[in-house]
């Protein structure tokens, strides 16, 4: 381990090496600056561990210095030494993490060591996640391309398909047997299908890669708008809706109207089917920094084990002869609100009707540089 002591006290340096010394004998080795553009100096020529800073010996003017170093050897964590002094300079002004602050006066090797490799361990994690999160990123926008080549690459020959069905039925529906007829039908049906399928992987591929910049929205405004596009559904199933004042929050007004839009249309869905008038009930809490949204309905439920799945794209829990659908609702609501910056989940049990929760930050979250 190679530790670099940025420290004016010559006899503190002695004290500081003293320690290691005692607790690592050679394993540790300790350089030192008196000064922080000397310390530059020493980083740019060794490799390092963990700086160890007095927190007295900074001048206001190394600032700049300080910035430079944080920048260019983000991997080095900083360990703090303080005699919580009115002098002191202040790291954390600067954006340098300093949750390890060592008592010069309660110092000892034990406790020096264990702040070290605390330190280093925790950065390293840290760096660690970092490189995970951009990897992932990096997949996930390499999925979305792929998603998205591959659906629309699917069109044009499906079109093909479709047409060629289509030409099958017109010319030869009746001059064929029955089953003939039959057939054709069924590769109708399930062209159309895929056709529906293939757009809804271009569209839960476009969420991130074709959406708006986020504003503050009224969700009062976008539940209105989500209510009259279902204004027919509501008034065949003679459905009840009450809702809470609900808050502005900043978001895409369009992907959030399709979240509310999505919700309501399957409450209305599985509350009709058990013979049921639809009641349904949309509500706000402000928890944590976050407006939890939720949607409260008086359906058939679902089983607790089902709960992760149906948040899985073109995964269904029923036929479609007993409820229309490909399984992509949720999973697109899933992914517009994490990209919100939120989460989804739901409370239900079977034949007790189900209550969709989705948060969204209360501040405005900068989001892909917006």
């Amino acid at each position: 381990m190679q530790i670099l002591l940025i420290e004016k006290d010559l006899g503190d340096i002695q004290t500081i090496r003293d320690f290691l010394s005692e607790i690592s004998g050679e394993a540790c080795k300790l350089f030192y600056s008196q000064s922080v553009p000397g310390s530059l100096e020493l980083l740019n020529r060794e490799k390092i561990d963990a700086i160890l800073i007095d927190l007295k010996t900074p001048l206001k003017t190394d600032s700049d210095t300080l910035l430079k170093i944080r920048d260019m050897f983000p991997s080095i964590p900083f360990v703090a030494l303080t005699f919580f002094d009115d002098n002191e300079f202040d790291l954390a002004s600067l954006g340098i993490d300093t949750r390890t602050l060592l008592y010069k006066h309660k110092l000892n090797g034990k406790i020096l060591m264990k702040a070290l490799h605390n330190a280093i361990e925790h950065k390293d994690l840290i760096s660690q996640l970092q490189t995970q999160k951009i990897e992932l990123e990096r997949s996930n926008r390499d999925l979305e391309k792929f998603s998205y080549a591959v659906s629309h690459d699917l069109r044009e020959p499906l079109r093909s398909i479709s047409g060629f069905i289509q030409l099958l039925s017109k010319r030869y529906h009746g001059a064929l047997d029955a089953k003939a007829d039959h057939y054709i039908e069924r590769l109708n049906a399930a062209a159309e299908n895929m056709q529906v399928m293939i757009t809804s992987v271009l569209e839960y591929s476009r969420i991130s890669t074709h959406a708006e910049p986020f504003k503050l929205v009224d969700c009062n405004e976008i539940l209105e708008h989500a209510l009259g596009n279902l204004e027919v559904a509501i008034n065949e199933t003679g459905t009840r809706i009450t809702h809470d004042n609900l808050p502005s929050v900043y978001a895409d007004f369009l992907q959030l109207l399709r979240v509310f839009q999505n919700l309501i249309a399957n409450s209305i869905k599985f509350s009709s089917k058990n013979k049921n008038i639809p009641v349904i009930h949309v509500g706000v809490a402000k928890k944590d920094g976050f407006y939890e949204f939720y949607v409260k309905d008086n359906g058939i439920g679902i089983d607790s084990k089902y709960f992760d799945r149906i948040f899985t794209i073109f995964q269904r829990l029923h036929k479609e002869s007993e409820f229309p659908g490909y399984g992509v609702g949720l999973a697109m609501c899933k992914r517009i609100i994490e990209r919100h910056g939120g989460s989804i989940r739901i409370e239900s049990e079977q034949d007790k009707g189900a209550i969709f929760y989705f948060t969204i930050p209360v501040a405005n979250r900068k989001e892909n540089g917006q």
